[in-house]
């Protein structure tokens, strides 16, 4: 079926011309409508409106429907040129504001047409009626595939923000809670190996007061760094609150945890060189295991953490020691 006829002795290149100039005069309109709109405040002053990129195309698609036998609009396209919107909107979830813009854009494309119909009929454009619905059609399904894009994509990351510490981008304390019990439990399951590291960076508060708290972030994401190029793929990194970090390390043995710690230790050594901290920086840690430590998470965390402590006390003598020589 033929909706759309231009006729022989009508240029092509003179009907396009025409539909370019409706297309600027769309794209004008719909802009000045947006920022006019109160219900849309990312285009306040001069801020672009969110669904700017996705105007050249839709108007783009609009020239192919005329022009085209048969053809028919892309919403896939637009859904694509809107990608844009919803990267800026989505650190607000502003989603009105993308469905006001589409609203506005629909019904600005939509008089344009009404009010040009019988100067589109005279070069041929066919059926108006059923050309505004084909356009309508791919309007609604693009606005509504990306509002659920755009609300999916908000969903996913406010789960990852829920799971994860916003500074280090590992594990935060709920989910080390959650991880170890799933791998306490498969290893009483299948009588394997488990352990449990509590570490914390030593004279962290010191960075902090001599360095700027500036700095103390930008080390605690380089400990993040180092932390994950030391260990293997299966074990869990997680921070476990302020400069304290956990590690779970599925089927490994308390000896071989400790071994793989005390490499760790003097990595930190080195890294707190290359970073400009103070030279006491470093880490302590606290080791518990299964089966050695029998219980729950909460004993292995009780056990791990009462070993930190006794090393940070060891760690603090030692300083105190080496301290008291350099004096004399």
């Amino acid at each position: 079926m033929r909706l759309l006829q231009t006729p022989s002795q009508i240029p092509i290149s003179s009907f396009k011309k025409l539909i370019r100039r409706s297309a600027d005069e769309i794209t004008q309109r719909w802009l000045e409508a947006v920022r006019a709109d109160s219900r849309i405040p990312s285009a306040d002053g001069l801020e672009e409106p969110l669904l700017l990129d996705a105007v050249p195309l839709v108007l783009d698609e609009i020239l192919r429907v005329v022009e085209i036998d048969d053809s028919k609009i892309e919403h896939e396209r637009i859904c694509s040129a809107a990608r844009h919107g919803r990267e800026r909107a989505r650190e607000h979830f502003e989603v009105r504001e993308l469905v006001r813009e589409y609203q506005v854009l629909r019904e600005t494309i939509f008089l344009h047409m009404r009010k040009q119909s019988k100067q589109f009929a005279r070069h041929g454009m066919g059926d108006a009626a059923a050309i505004c619905f084909r356009i309508g059609t791919a309007l609604d399904v693009a606005m509504r595939e990306t509002i659920s894009a755009f609300v999916e994509e908000h969903t996913l990351q406010l789960r990852r923000l829920s799971r994860t510490d916003s500074l280090t981008g590992l594990y935060n304390h709920r989910i080390f809670y959650e991880r170890l019990g799933d791998e306490l439990s498969r290893a009483q399951r299948y009588d394997s190996p488990l352990s449990l590291v509590l570490i914390d960076l030593n004279n962290f508060k010191f960075v902090n007061e001599t360095k700027g708290h500036q700095f103390g972030d930008h080390l605690l994401v380089k400990t993040a760094e180092r932390m994950r190029a030391d260990l293997r793929q299966t074990d869990i990194l997680c921070r476990y609150g302020g400069d304290e970090f956990g590690i779970i390390l599925p089927e490994t043995m308390q000896k071989d945890a400790h071994a793989m710690m005390m490499r760790l230790a003097e990595d930190f050594k080195e890294l707190g060189r290359v970073e400009g901290a103070p030279a006491a920086f470093g880490i302590c840690f606290g080791l518990s295991a299964f089966p050695e430590d029998q219980g729950t998470a909460q004993r292995l965390v009780k056990a791990a953490d009462d070993r930190l402590i006794l090393s940070k006390k060891e760690s603090k003598l030692e300083l105190d020691s080496s301290y008291n020589r350099h004096s004399l």
